[in-house]
């Protein structure tokens, strides 16, 4: 009998919605599960929530977090020091062994910012702990969709696209699908960042001056990837049952989330590709608004480890992918 997978969750930002969302999930998880914060914040989220305080807790004692500042539901350092504290030491468990998979719940970027963190969240602070070049992959419903760039200003998205970057991204998510067992050779369709694909270079010139290019690189490499495809319509084609791609590549964030969260919201899991460790996240945020109201849904978090679980063991090859 194969042993179930065994998960390290972090506690999150403990002034949003992290705190009750991991407590809610585990306590009826079908997988061992090790919750990594501050022992103080979650025993005081457990008792405000009349829930029982996971069994097992691993704490980073150079993070902790006041525990006036649980619920408190607005960005600070000793916040944003305490949800990075907890990432790196959950993701130091899986690299060593001591649990199979990492499951993250929410950061604040700005809390990030109060504790002189230079990560936009976690995908960027886990590519710099394991030295490794990671995509962001959005999977819900029909959909995967993994991402050129994450989080800039729209008017930035042009200039930080290049060649060797889109090509860089279609690897990546060869690779990492492949890994998973979604596909031996897994289909990729690539977006076009212009309406229309640019009809021609009317609406700008990205189509044919990055994206060919980038395309006849992942081919010579050997992935296999399509387009560049007007973005209005692919989504609608890679949503249907017979869809002949396994995965989009978007160029920007909101391009791919978008129809993702459409189809799936609330049950899509956030996935980074290229990482030696297996890292789930669910597809919301902190929700200050609704911190400490015991109203926040736990349900993709749910799915966050649901789908770490079965990644960890197709990983392994020990079953098929989500």
């Amino acid at each position: 009998m194969t042993a179930l997978p065994r998960l390290a969750v972090t506690l999150g930002d403990p002034a949003g919605i992290g705190p009750e969302v991991v407590l809610r999930a585990v306590v009826d998880a079908p997988w061992p599960c090790t919750v990594v914060g501050d022992r103080r914040l979650i025993e005081a989220a457990a008792r405000r929530l009349g829930l029982p305080v996971p069994e097992r807790v691993v704490e980073d004692p150079a993070a902790h977090c006041p525990a006036k500042r649980l619920f408190e539901g607005k960005p600070s350092a000793e916040a944003g020091r305490a949800a990075a504290g907890a990432v790196r030491v959950a993701a130091r468990l899986v690299s060593r062994g001591a649990a199979d998979a990492l499951v993250t719940a929410p950061l604040n970027k700005q809390s990030l910012g109060l504790a002189g963190e230079p990560f936009a969240g976690h995908t960027e602070l886990l590519a710099a702990e394991f030295g490794a070049v990671v995509r962001m992959m959005l999977a819900g419903g029909p959909l995967r969709v993994v991402l050129a760039t994450t989080h800039l200003a729209l008017r930035e998205v042009p200039a930080a696209l290049d060649v060797e970057g889109v090509t860089e991204t279609c690897r990546v998510a060869s690779e990492g699908l492949r890994r998973f067992g979604v596909a031996e050779r897994p289909r990729l369709a690539l977006a076009a960042l212009n309406p229309h694909a640019s009809d021609g270079g009317r609406f700008g010139d990205e189509e044919e001056r990055i994206l060919a290019p980038a395309i006849a690189a992942a081919r010579a490499e050997g992935c296999t990837v399509e387009g560049p495809f007007p973005a209005d319509t692919l989504f609608a084609r890679a949503a249907r049952p017979d869809a002949p791609y396994d995965a989009v590549v978007a160029l920007y964030h909101d391009q791919g989330l978008i129809p993702v969260k459409l189809a799936a919201f609330g049950k899509a899991t956030n996935v980074t590709l290229g990482l030696p460790i297996v890292r789930t996240s669910p597809d919301h945020g902190t929700a200050f608004d609704i911190a400490g109201q015991g109203r926040a849904d736990p349900s993709s978090l749910r799915e966050a480890l649901r789908v770490a679980a079965a990644l960890s063991k197709s990983a392994r090859g020990a079953s098929a992918p989500p």
